[in-house]
């Protein structure tokens, strides 16, 4: 199956729903959610679905989460969530070629843990087309984890016998049952939600989007037939967010101990900037040690930094030159003629309240490229001696709002 553009594998519902009029809205009729729906869960054996187990799903009547407060802690759960709870698209992958929908499709919302948790509900929110003449909305809710663009490895996955009653309407369904004993580290994990296509193809389920929403990254795969392997992850690149939320249980820490006090304590240094944890060289073999000590490249305010260390150990410090704008420039190491490193710090602001930073290395070489904005938050890069380097984008490399 050749690769898809988002653009054109995406379906907007307001052509397939037959809405109600509102009174007070112009411009486009949006059908008022219906009550979040309470559904039961399956697990998912991650081999083979037929060792599922059915348990009673939990049914917490979530209430609507103001952008503004989404993810301040509550008691014992915070909630992960973009979505304004309004959606104003609905999506569904289709063939670009054939205009068939695809036999299955997969989107994936990322979230950023603080600390680790249990997963106490997640929230999927999906939609009936005008033409549907199923109320079977079976979904398959799926957790992965993966720092970069798309997600990498699989954490678990779960049966929704979810249904949707009425045509034309959507429900966000709160699922817990089985879900709920799925444990998670801090850092990144994308929850999924996937679904086959209808019998006939009208009967096609839709996942509901916030399109003026933003936060995270997103992705999508799809399978053209059933015995088809998952074609790759894309990025979705277009604006909004998907209408998936979680709400994870995060344990009180054990309090500290209080130590026993100093005598004669050494004066307080000052602390400043908090430092980044990514911001130390990586441990191991073929990794160097080596920290730059200049700033070749400086983009409104964000200093980029690099060394870098040859199979024989020659040290050295990446040096700009050949060319540089104001939001992007060519690093080289032992001839400005040769450039090494292309880097870009971009400003995103307007588009997700986040600089953007790519880098494309061409070399084999060892090294650890930093990039520090004023309040010492470190973004950075690394490769290990040999290998060949690898490009890196990162839509939400450091937050606009200082």
């Amino acid at each position: 199956m050749p690769s898809r553009s988002l653009s054109a594998s995406l379906v907007v519902l307001a052509s397939l729903l037959a809405f109600a009029p509102v009174a007070a809205q112009t411009g486009r009729d949006l059908l008022q959610p219906e009550p979040r729906a309470a559904v039961e869960a399956e697990r998912l054996s991650l081999v083979e679905r037929g060792d599922a187990v059915r348990v009673a799903a939990l049914d917490r009547g979530l209430a609507s989460v103001d952008p503004a407060v989404a993810g301040v802690r509550q008691p014992a759960t915070e909630v992960y969530q973009y979505d304004d709870n309004v959606f104003e698209g609905f999506y569904r992958l289709v063939d670009n070629v054939t205009n068939d929908f695809l036999y299955e499709m997969e989107f994936a919302q990322r979230f950023r843990l603080p600390e680790a948790g249990t997963v106490e509900y997640a929230v999927a929110c999906m939609a009936r087309a005008r033409d549907d003449t199923s109320a079977d909305a079976a979904f398959t809710l799926s957790f992965y984890s993966g720092s970069g663009n798309v997600p990498v490895t699989l954490l678990g996955a779960f049966d929704v016998p979810a249904r949707l009653p009425d045509a034309a309407t959507y429900l966000c369904f709160e699922i817990g049952g089985a879900v709920t004993q799925l444990e998670l580290n801090a850092g990144q994990v994308w929850v999924a939600v996937s679904w086959t296509r209808g019998t006939p193809s009208t009967n096609t389920k839709l996942l509901a989007v916030d399109e003026d929403g933003s936060g995270g990254r997103r992705a999508f795969r799809a399978r053209d037939d059933e015995d088809d392997e998952w074609e790759r992850w894309q990025v979705d690149t277009d604006p909004g967010v998907y209408g998936i939320a979680l709400a994870v249980n995060h344990p009180d820490p054990e309090p500290e101990p209080e130590p026993d006090p100093d005598p004669t304590p050494d004066p307080t240094p000052d602390p400043g900037p908090e430092p980044d944890p990514d911001a130390g060289p990586p441990t191991g073999e073929g990794y160097t040690d080596c920290v730059p000590e200049t700033s070749p490249l400086v983009f409104d305010g964000y200093n980029v930094r690099m060394c870098y260390e040859t199979g024989g150990g020659t040290v050295g410090e990446a040096k700009a030159g050949i060319w540089a704008s104001g939001e992007s420039g060519l690093l080289w190491f032992f001839n400005r003629d040769n450039a090494e490193v292309l880097v870009k710090v971009l400003n995103g602001c307007h588009i997700n309240n986040h600089r953007w930073v790519y880098v494309a290395p061409v070399t084999d070489l060892a090294f650890n490229l930093y990039v520090v904005d004023s309040q010492g938050r470190t973004w950075s890069h690394h490769n290990r001696q040999g290998d060949t380097a690898s490009t890196r984008s990162d839509n939400e490399a450091f937050p606009c709002n200082n």
